[in-house]
This record gives C-alpha cells, structure tokens and sequence, in this order.
C-alpha cells in the first residue's frame, strides 16, 4: 500500500560501494543510506534531499492540475559520488533538480544547486573530482521539461558556483552521464 511505504526509491536504484573502503555501501532514496558491514546493517546520513515542493511545468500539458501544486513530495535522489580524495565528502542530486553536498560524512549537508537547475531537471549523474575535493561535475536531463538539449555543469568551488561545460556538443541531445578522466586533469 504506497501510504505505507516509507522510502521512495528511484525506479532505477543508486547502489554503490565507498571508494575508500568496501565494505561500506550507499544506497539512494529519497535519503542516503549508508551501510559499513557489507550491507548486514544501514544508517540513514541525510535527510529528505529532495524538493519540498515542486512547480509544475507546463510540459506537462493537459495533465498539470491545481492539484499538482499540492501534491505531497515526490522526488528521489538520483545520482551519488563519493569523494575518490575524501571519505567525507559525498555529492547527491536529485532528480527534481538539486544538487547537495556534505563534507562531514553525512551530519549535515549543504544545497549548491545551479540556480539554472528547475524542478523537473533530473541530475542523471554526478561524479565528484579526482583531483580536489572541491570539483564536481553533473549530467542534467532536462527532457521531462521538453528541453532537448544537453546540460553539463563543473564547479571548482565546492558548488557555490557552477560552469556549464557544453561547448562543441551537438545543441539538441540530452546527456545523461559526465566523468572526469581520472588520471588527466582538466579532460
């Protein structure tokens, strides 16, 4: 019964194992869950990262109500990445487009959404930098929006702001995945 449910989970789940150590694995709904046995117990780090309420685009068409605007929370987290530098730090983003980082191991965490990113932006993917704890980079799909082209944002600043990086990239075509080259900066 959904009323009983208490997680939301992507229909595609984030599982992952910690760069650092593997016995400690994460797990995205609509909090981050952390387990540091190989999955025989879990911890919830975060809370509900996702939007309190989202607006409603008009993509949506003949299906956007006045209903939708009080429709209760429904948005997962959608991408996840560790730190490959710092045990600490953990990107999250959404896939009602925000992005959060903690640099504590999950005590708290901060919202450093792009101020382009929109409510039915899903961040398709995040992966944090190789070389400093400060660099990330997202993948965003905004085709839920009717918005085909692709959307690629890198910060150097530990989010406060972001670059978007799409030049020379065909302007229609959304992306879903970006990856910093692990041993080259700056590819």
């Amino acid at each position: 019964n959904p009323k009983d449910i208490k997680y939301r989970f992507p229909r595609q789940t984030v599982v992952l194992v910690s760069p650092h150590d593997p016995t400690t694995i994460y797990q995205a709904s609509h909090v981050l869950h952390r387990s540091m046995d190989e999955g025989k117990t879990w911890e919830i780090i975060s809370p509900d990262l996702s939007r309190e309420q989202p607006d409603v685009p008009e993509s949506v068409g003949i299906y956007r109500t006045p209903a939708m605007k009080t429709m209760p929370r429904r948005g997962v987290i959608y991408a996840v990445s560790p730190s490959p530098r710092d045990v600490d730090v953990i990107w999250a983003g959404t896939d009602d487009g925000l992005v959060h980082v903690t640099r504590d191991g999950g005590k708290t965490w901060t919202n450093v959404t792009p101020p382009e990113l929109r409510a039915w932006d899903k961040v398709s993917q995040i992966d944090a930098g190789h070389f400093d704890t400060n660099t990330a980079y997202i993948a965003i799909n905004a085709i839920r929006r009717d918005d085909m082209r692709p959307h690629i944002y890198r910060t150097h600043d530990g989010g406060r702001t972001w670059t978007p990086i799409v030049n020379g990239l065909n302007p229609v075509g959304p992306v879903n995945v970006v990856r910093e080259d692990p041993k080259q900066r700056g590819l």
